[in-house]
């Protein structure tokens, strides 16, 4: 008897020329905040222990708020990694282990080739 092998969904594969439709640009538009939130709240960790020194007056707090900034940071990071692509549905950003920085700067989808700027060509 033969078996049954299920067929595999065709790849869709999109040129990299196609300009993102309206729903796309709005979920693109929404990696693009989730990545520089992300790259922000990063920057910030020197400023916030600063301030967290200056006002208590002692450095005892700085490590524990370092450790925090940094665990919530790659917890962002990770959100950011995992969001999919609006236009093929797989993963953005293909590269998801720690630390995550490839999904905090990538521009550009690895499955498909849709670019967070559409202005730019995706090779750039």
């Amino acid at each position: 008897m033969a078996e049954i092998v299920p067929m595999k969904a065709p790849r869709r594969i999109y040129p990299s020329w196609l300009p993102p439709n309206p729903r796309e640009r709005t979920a693109l538009a929404g990696l693009r905040r989730r990545q520089n939130l992300v790259i922000v709240w990063l920057m910030g960790l020197l400023p916030a222990g600063w301030i967290a020194t200056m006002v208590t007056h002692s450095d005892a707090l700085f490590v524990p708020i370092t450790v925090v900034w940094i665990v919530v940071g790659l917890m962002l990071a990770q959100r950011v990694a995992i969001i999919a692509c609006p236009r093929c549905g797989k993963e953005f950003c293909a590269g998801q282990e720690l630390p995550y920085w490839n999904a905090l700067f990538n521009r550009r989808c690895d499955n498909c080739g849709l670019t967070l700027d559409p202005g730019r060509p995706a090779d750039a």
